[in-house]
C-alpha cells in the first residue's frame, strides 16, 4: 500500500492557495505529521487527501490509483480516520461506537456479526481500553474518547491512517500513550500514519517525514531532522527555539525548546 499525492492544490478563495504544487509519497511503515500555524489549513488537507472535499488541482493516489476509481466503501476499507476528540452528543457505547469502524465492510442493511462483535472487542483490549466496552460515549474522559475513536478506525482493518490532532487536549500521560500506538501502528502493522498535531516535538519524537504549512501558502515537505530546523520554525511559527538532542533511558531523543517571538528589533520598527 502506499499514498501519494500529484500537484495538490487548494485554498478558499481565489489566489491565495492554502498549499499548492504538493507532491509526496508514503511508503508503509512510515509517519507523516503536518505542522503549521493556525489557519495554515492542516485539516483541510486531511480532507482533500482523503476524498471529503476535491483538491482543486491534482490527485490523490492508493496504490497508484487516484481516489476515483476507488468505489466509496473500497476506498474506506484502506483508509481511516480519527477526527479530534469532542463531546459526544449520542449516548453510543463504546463497543458500538467501534462497531461503526466496520461499516464500510458491511451490507448496507446488514447488522455487525459475531466475528465483527470479536474484532472490535480485540481493538479495545489492543488500545487497553477493553474495560470500556460497555460505558457510553458521553460519559468518559476526552483522552479515553479519542482512544474510542482511534478503536473505531482500526475496526475498519485500514493500511492507511489520518489523524486530526490526535493529542490534543490530553495530558502528558496520555499524550504519551496516543503518540506510542501510532509508533506501534506503523511498526508492527505497517500501517501509512498521517498525523496533524500543534506539537513539533512530537513530530521529532516519531515522524519519518514532516509537512509544515505555512500562513503564506508556502509549503516544506521532507525528512524530519531536514525539515523542522529552527530556521523553519522561525519561518512557520514566529517563534525563536533551539532544538537540543538528549539521551533518555537510552534512547536518543531531540527536543525543541522556544525561547522568544520572533519581532522586528525596535530599530527596525522605527524606520
Amino acid at each position: 500500500m502506499t499514498l501519494s499525492i500529484r500537484n495538490g492544490s487548494y485554498g478558499h478563495k481565489p489566489g491565495q492557495p492554502l498549499f499548492s504544487g504538493l507532491e509526496l509519497d508514503l511508503s508503509p511503515g512510515q509517519i507523516m505529521a503536518v505542522l503549521g500555524p493556525n489557519g495554515a489549513g492542516k485539516t483541510t488537507l486531511l480532507n482533500t487527501i482523503t476524498g471529503m472535499m476535491a483538491w482543486q488541482q491534482g490527485e490523490t493516489l492508493i496504490k497508484g490509483k487516484p481516489l476515483s476509481a476507488y468505489g466509496e466503501r473500497e476506498l474506506w476499507r484502506h483508509i481511516g480516520y480519527v477526527p479530534q476528540a469532542r463531546a459526544n452528543a449520542f449516548a453510543y457505547s463504546v463497543l458500538d461506537m467501534v462497531l461503526l469502524g466496520r461499516s464500510a465492510h458491511l451490507g448496507t442493511f446488514a447488522r455487525p456479526s459475531a466475528e465483527d462483535i470479536a474484532l472490535a472487542r480485540r481493538v479495545l483490549d489492543r488500545l487497553e481500553i477493553g474495560h470500556l466496552a460497555k460505558a457510553y460515549c458521553n460519559a468518559i474522559s476526552g483522552g479515553e474518547l479519542q482512544l474510542v475513536f482511534i478503536a473505531r478506525a482500526l475496526a475498519g482493518e485500514p493500511s492507511i491512517l489520518f489523524l486530526d490532532e490526535p493529542e490534543s487536549h490530553l495530558d502528558f500521560k496520555k499524550q504519551l500513550i496516543i503518540l506510542d500506538i501510532i509508533e506501534r501502528l506503523a511498526r508492527e502493522d505497517r500501517m501509512i500514519c498521517v498525523m496533524n498535531t500543534h506539537f513539533p516535538n512530537h513530530a521529532l519524537r516519531i515522524a519519518n517525514s514532516v509537512l509544515m504549512l505555512g500562513a503564506d501558502g508556502i509549503h516544506r515537505f521532507g525528512p524530519t531532522q531536514a525539515i523542522l530546523t529552527e530556521e523553519a520554525i522561525r519561518a512557520c511559527f514566529g517563534v525563536n527555539a533551539r532544538i537540543d538532542t538528549i539521551d533518555a533511558e537510552g534512547r536518543i531523543l531531540r527536543a525543541i525548546y522556544p525561547v522568544s517571538l520572533d519581532r522586528p528589533s525596535p530599530a527596525h520598527m522605527e524606520m
